[in-house]
């Protein structure tokens, strides 16, 4: 698999958590439990673009 086809995971990975980072010290810290949340989103957004670019180089062999 080349980097190329991993750009737009990345850069929804490090904007998301620019964003998050900013908004965490201008407002008050969140609980835990919803920065868990937010971690659990990234991982899951991620291993669901892997599963996708996977499923479509597959599909083209």
């Amino acid at each position: 698999m080349q980097f190329k086809f991993f750009v737009p995971l990345v850069v929804f990975l490090i904007s998301t958590i620019i964003l998050s980072a900013i908004l965490f010290i201008v407002t008050e810290p969140p609980p835990p439990i919803l920065l868990g949340g937010l971690v659990v989103l990234l991982i899951g957004a991620s291993f669901s673009y892997y599963s996708g670019i996977k499923a479509v180089l597959k599909e083209e062999e």
